[in-house]
């Protein structure tokens, strides 16, 4: 209890300002050389999931790393213990992260799934990934009245080709969870639940450094998916203005 306690302590106090919303319901931030009780890593053959003693997340050591095979192809998942969201209403998943890439054409996706058993799995949130990803926090807010189970298990997924990327580094994985205001709503969210309005990306390295993105614009594709397609980019500073 006291390790968890302080590995609580440890991640929240190193979080920017604005992205504490709500309780806290899961916090990791890989601080041991070994998965906490709960968590998994699941998918296909030919990738690797290990705890790295690196900061590539922008993070504290250690750190969550994912290793594709040159010759991956498919799934793989890193899979969050059990959520108890009985009394909360949505919730806000963060997470740090950095995708190393090499040259060459990606066909890769990144993306959010629930589970209600830890086998049965759908996409709430996925991104295409075109080339490396900087050093970034990500904070995306969920409605979860669509889900019939208040005690799911989420992971964060790797689907595609592994064959141009060199690592996937994922630290300090937190969820908020919240009710919903007196009127019972919060923004519109799209069908598979996600907030566009209440999400955002803030850069950690690289030229835009201290910028936040906005989901100012959200696409709604065949399947589902919402993605960045045109963003309002302003300092961490300037967040509440």
């Amino acid at each position: 209890m006291k390790r968890r306690l302080f590995t609580l302590l440890m991640v929240i106090f190193t979080l920017p300002l604005f992205a504490q919303q709500g309780d806290v319901v899961l916090c990791e931030g890989f601080f041991n050389p070994w998965l906490e009780e709960g968590w998994d890593a699941k998918g296909d053959d030919w990738v690797v999931w290990y705890i790295s003693n690196t900061t590539y997340a922008g993070c504290k050591p250690r750190e969550m790393q994912m290793y594709p095979d040159f010759n991956f192809e498919g799934t793989t998942r890193l899979v969050t213990p059990i959520v108890e969201l009985e009394k909360y209403d949505f919730i806000n998943f963060q997470f740090n992260h950095c995708l190393e890439a090499t040259q060459g054409e990606l066909d890769v996706r990144i993306g959010i799934g629930i589970s209600p058993n830890g086998e049965d799995w759908e996409s709430i949130w996925e991104d295409t990934v075109t080339g490396a990803i900087q050093q970034s926090q990500y904070l995306l807010t969920f409605d979860m009245e669509e889900w019939g189970t208040r005690s799911p298990q989420f992971c964060l997924y790797f689907s595609g080709h592994g064959a141009y990327v060199t690592s996937w580094f994922i630290d300090n994985v937190i969820v908020y969870a919240s009710k919903k205001n007196k009127y019972g709503d919060i923004e519109d969210a799209d069908e598979g639940g996600f907030v566009a309005s209440r999400s955002h990306i803030l850069n950690l390295k690289g030229p835009n450094a201290g910028s936040v993105t906005k989901f100012s614009t959200l696409r709604r594709s065949r399947n589902r998916y919402a993605r960045v397609v045109e963003g309002r980019q302003k300092k961490w500073w300037q967040f509440w203005k």
